[in-house]
């Protein structure tokens, strides 16, 4: 996910925490009838609901840290390599026609057309998500 969908998803998770709030402080506005215990459980629910905000915020961008960006900078000799070999997952839409093998079950293989979608491996006996890689 990047990070503008990441921070919509969030834009749009404190909307609904933010409605929630209201509700959840009209409702016991109506239904209790000690001030104390009114006010209290409306303080209790402000400050559960915004350090679940502030929490969705800090975590922002936190969640893929391990994970480099999606804009790189590869070195000449990977590009040359990428240009060489064809690969894509499963379930992925094929934009190269030919004959391709499972990169953990070479004897696995599949003939792909333009705009069809790659398969699950069958390697094993049984299906998994798989890596597969144009022969040439």
């Amino acid at each position: 996910m990047n990070k503008s969908q990441e921070r919509e998803r969030v834009q749009k998770t404190t909307i609904v925490y933010i409605v929630v709030m209201v509700l959840i402080v009209v409702l016991i506005l109506i239904a209790v009838q000690d001030p104390k215990v009114k006010t209290i459980a409306i303080i209790l629910i402000l400050l559960v609901g915004c350090a679940a905000i502030v929490v969705q915020w800090l975590l922002l961008g936190k969640q893929g840290a391990d994970e480099p960006d999606e804009v790189e900078v590869k070195a000449p000799e990977a590009e040359l390599a990428e240009e060489e070999t064809v690969s894509t997952k499963t379930g992925a839409t094929c934009e190269v026609s030919g004959q391709y093998h499972c990169q953990d079950h070479p004897e696995k293989t599949v003939s792909m057309e333009v705009g069809k979608r790659f398969p699950p491996c069958r390697g094993d006996n049984k299906g998994h998500s798989a890596t597969w890689v144009l022969e040439e």
